[in-house]
């Protein structure tokens, strides 16, 4: 046999062997094609994707390399019309990109009201429909997921029954936890409202691994709490200096190497320091120019950028815009930006992070999904 036929032989045989991921050309993002219709249909016959919730962050089940993604099913047989909050969970395995619906709320309504407890719900609490924004983060070593706090409230409004009313206030004073051992949420009696009262839109939840604890800040970046994982109370924390840019609309991702929460929201990025709760912030991703004209920041979308992961490997931030190129790093050794330029094409202003069993960075706006293969430039 031709040596040069053999060797194309064999590497084709290899890729048809391996992951979908590794099949991916290096920094260039690849949308996502997965078959949400066949994913419903197995849940129930009359049920349709509601996806008009933009504000819900996802959170990487790391046990099992799935992102686990917030989202909308309305249905008649279930009882349940989230209207544009999301109700339900479902999980993109990366390596494989299948999908699965994890759980969906016990609680009918959403933003249109209509609140009522569904018939399971006796059996199984479950929090109502909401926007959790970025209120919800996932806890390894103990496969769960806390989520607090979020917009909710109209849930509660017209036509709401009185139990429903009713339970959303004990939901509000409540942190929730998602188990997946049992497939269960759990209440937890005990919330950062106990100590002081805060907005519900547009807080922060994130997991401090070497302090036990999950770290909870509001939109503002004024109000912080710890809540121990072995007591599971929440205790409010001092903060000696101010935040150095604005919270609100910002997302999150946690720093491993140096145990640092790190925010971004358009250009504007900074770090949390639970050990002596401080911030600091951390050079711009782009330079843009300067305006305090709402108008004027409407047509540079990329003041809006949510997207952030960091990429433990390399040490290094990945963040997004709304064009592939748009993507720059951080390398935080240096503390410089590069360009990673992934590909002219139109990216949604979503939610990153990183898979590191798959190499991939994924990103993710309700059930459009994207994904691309990091590898430090050069």
């Amino acid at each position: 046999m031709n040596r040069t036929f053999l060797t194309i032989s064999l590497t084709l045989f290899a890729c048809q062997t391996v992951g979908a991921g590794e099949l991916l050309p290096p920094n260039t993002w690849t949308r996502v094609e997965i078959d949400w219709k066949q994913v419903l249909a197995r849940e129930v016959e009359d049920a349709r994707w509601v996806t008009t919730d933009g504000y819900s962050d996802n959170v990487l089940r790391t046990k099992t390399g799935e992102l686990l993604i917030r989202t909308g099913i309305e249905s008649k047989t279930l009882g349940t019309s989230p209207g544009f909050y999301t109700n339900t969970t479902v999980a993109w395995n990366v390596a494989t990109d299948e999908a699965r619906v994890v759980e969906i709320s016990n609680v009918g309504g959403g933003s249109y009201g209509h609140g009522r407890l569904l018939p399971a719900f006796a059996a199984h609490e479950t929090p109502a429909p909401r926007h959790t924004y970025d209120g919800i983060c996932y806890v390894t070593e103990e496969d769960a997921v806390y989520q607090m706090l979020g917009a909710n409230w109209r849930v509660g409004g017209r036509g709401a029954e009185e139990a429903a009313k009713r339970q959303l206030e004990i939901d509000n004073r409540s942190t929730w936890r998602y188990d997946f051992a049992s497939g269960r949420w759990r209440r937890i009696e005990h919330n950062v409202w106990k100590f002081f009262k805060t907005s519900p839109y547009e807080s922060h939840l994130a997991h401090w691994p070497e302090g036990g604890k999950l770290l909870f800040l509001d939109d503002g970046g004024s109000h912080y709490a710890e809540f121990d994982l072995k007591t599971r109370q929440w205790q409010p924390q001092e903060l000696p200096g101010e935040c150095p840019m604005r919270l609100y609309n910002a997302r999150s991702t946690w720093d491993s190497r140096r145990g640092l929460w790190v925010f971004r929201l358009g250009p504007r990025l900074c770090t949390f320091d639970p050990k002596t709760r401080t911030f600091a912030r951390l050079p711009d991703c782009w330079q843009l120019p300067p305006t305090t004209s709402a108008e004027e920041k409407k047509k540079e979308p990329r003041w809006a950028s949510k997207g952030i992961c960091y990429v433990a490997k390399h040490d290094t931030y990945l963040v997004t815009g709304p064009n592939g190129n748009d993507t720059r790093v951080y390398d935080a050794a240096t503390a410089r930006w590069a360009d990673l330029r992934g590909g002219n094409i139109e990216l949604v202003n979503g939610y990153c992070q990183h898979e590191p069993q798959s190499e991939m960075v994924v990103l993710s706006y309700q059930l459009q999904c994207f994904k691309l293969r990091y590898v430090p430039p050069r």
